[in-house]
């Protein structure tokens, strides 16, 4: 135990809940961290409880370094702000003050503001803001009822069928994932704008819906990340638990919602991607 204080002879389910972060962070002394695992060793929930601290903190120290790293292009954060949660990563923790006094103050208060700082930054370059893409996600997700079915309809029959009722030809883009199937069409609208709606399936069940649409006055916003592929750029952002691949082939607009992770969904969208004019 560090110098000062009474060291514990034992600890129980109450104790680890209110010192699992001192402990962690290395701030007992050899007597204290002997006892704080005896406990440990005949304590299933409180062996979880600590697991999870260590991997949620592994997880987020992991996370936050591959999004401050030099060149990532999905955070927001100045150079000087990267350099510092860098730094911080790399560091030590401070063994200065005694395990006891983080009973009274969990976390120094600097320290969580930057903590909270550096996550909102990552998450922000990630969240969908635009309304056309929240229409979207909850479209999707409620599961619309396909107007034409391909159990009936040859797929290559459905973009000439869906652009008698539009005002522009709703070319899907050819999706070469493996597996990846189209399942059906509908018309539907995002906001006031008319669109086009295709749903697919993947091998593994999972599904995608992708959103065409009319855009040439360019009213939808480009936000999320960018994702350079031939001459296109796509932005992936992510919306209630989905993500979201948006990209323009002139005036139109592509937004495809799935369950699929984000690399994934990169892989999916670039192999429909045009070679560089």
């Amino acid at each position: 135990m560090t110098q000062g204080a009474i060291s514990r002879t034992s600890y129980d389910c109450q104790d680890v809940g209110r010192l699992v972060e001192p402990y962690l962070d290395g701030e007992f002394g050899p007597d204290d961290r002997a006892a704080f695992e005896t406990h440990l060793s005949g304590c299933s929930p409180c062996r979880g409880s600590v697991a999870s601290a260590m991997a949620f903190r592994s997880a987020l120290r992991a996370r936050l370094r591959e999004a401050f790293a030099p060149g990532a292009a999905h955070t927001t954060a100045p150079d000087s702000l990267r350099r510092r949660i860098s730094a911080a990563l790399d560091a030590e923790p401070v063994r200065a003050a005694p395990w006891w006094r983080r009973i009274v103050a969990p976390l120094p208060v600097t320290a969580m503001a930057a903590c909270v700082a550096g996550v909102l930054v990552v998450l922000a370059g990630h969240r969908a803001t635009d309304p056309l893409v929240e229409e979207a996600v909850l479209k999707h997700a409620r599961d619309l009822p396909l107007e034409l079915s391909t159990a009936s309809i040859a797929p290559e029959m459905i973009p000439g069928m869906l652009a008698s009722k539009l005002d522009f030809h709703p070319r899907p883009p050819a999706l070469r994932g493996d597996g990846v199937r189209l399942m059906g069409a509908r018309l539907t609208q995002l906001r006031e704008w008319p669109a086009a709606y295709m749903r697919y399936e993947t091998r593994q069940g999972g599904r995608l819906g992708l959103f065409i649409i009319d855009d040439p006055q360019r009213r939808v916003a480009d936000e999320g990340h960018a994702v350079r592929t031939g001459p296109d750029t796509i932005w992936v952002m992510n919306m209630r638990g989905y993500n979201v691949a948006v990209w323009r082939r002139n005036e139109i607009v592509y937004s495809l919602v799935s369950d699929l992770d984000e690399a994934d969904l990169v892989r999916l969208v670039e192999s429909a991607q045009p070679a560089e004019r």
